[in-house]
């Protein structure tokens, strides 16, 4: 059996970090037997991140690398019903997501002052003197600085607000009246959308960029479809 080492749950989502919600929608997207367990430090994982499998005695840490290792080991067909075009789009779907939308929920939750108000208290409030004294300062000053690394962080505000909105209107625009982002039924790009777009809709960290993505009924939907489907 999978055995899946991820975040526990918070913010009624199943997960806070959107590529652990990513992976675990795919082991549902896909029919995979797994067990969770809980780890609240990523460098225990393989590549100093969460969230990462073992599978018969081996670990494989990176959501990506997870996908396609699990795909190629049980002959997963989710995008079988795609062709070479579908195929591409899901691709892209998958780094908009992965690769720019999620670093602007970061930002949002660790560096803006609103986002940080209430992450802080959520993940660090039991910790006891003296490291509740220096830990969360510490973890913020390491994400402010590896989303400048990443350049997110070298934006303002207001910029990474209107970088947002092109993102989800892109999400909107490619989605149109499909249920799915793989069209009648679900592709691998689904399980990243719904990673981040979760993380954003349903989630009840309160920022300008889960009101935002609430503004785009169609994204609602998806998401509320989704997780009938495969979450209830």
């Amino acid at each position: 059996m999978i055995t899946l080492y991820q975040f526990p749950a918070a913010f009624a989502v199943p997960n806070i970090s959107p590529y652990c919600l990513k992976l675990e929608t795919f082991l549902r997207l896909t029919g995979q037997r797994y067990q969770v367990k809980n780890l609240s430090d990523p460098s225990k994982g393989p590549k100093g991140k969460l969230p990462f499998i073992e599978l018969e005695g081996e670990v494989i840490g990176d959501s990506a690398i997870v996908l396609q290792h699990l795909s190629k080991r049980f002959k997963l067909d989710l995008d079988s019903h795609l062709d070479a075009a579908g195929l591409a789009r899901g691709v892209a779907i998958t780094r908009l997501c992965d690769e720019h939308l999620v670093h602007i929920l970061v930002y949002f939750r660790w560096v803006d002052a609103k986002g940080w108000a209430q992450i802080r208290p959520a993940l660090f409030g039991r910790l006891a003197a003296p490291l509740s004294w220096f830990v969360p300062g510490m973890v913020q000053r390491k994400v402010r600085s590896s989303l400048y690394s990443q350049g997110i962080g070298r934006h303002s505000r207001d910029e990474l607000l209107a970088f947002a909105r092109e993102d989800l209107q892109a999400l909107h625009d490619l989605l149109g009246s499909a249920d799915y982002f793989g069209g009648a039924q679900p592709c691998s790009a689904d399980a990243a959308a719904y990673g981040v777009l979760a993380n954003l809709i349903f989630c009840t960290l309160e920022t300008p960029l889960n009101r935002m993505a609430r503004e785009f009924p169609s994204l609602v939907a998806y998401c509320e479809r989704l997780r009938a489907a495969y979450w209830a």
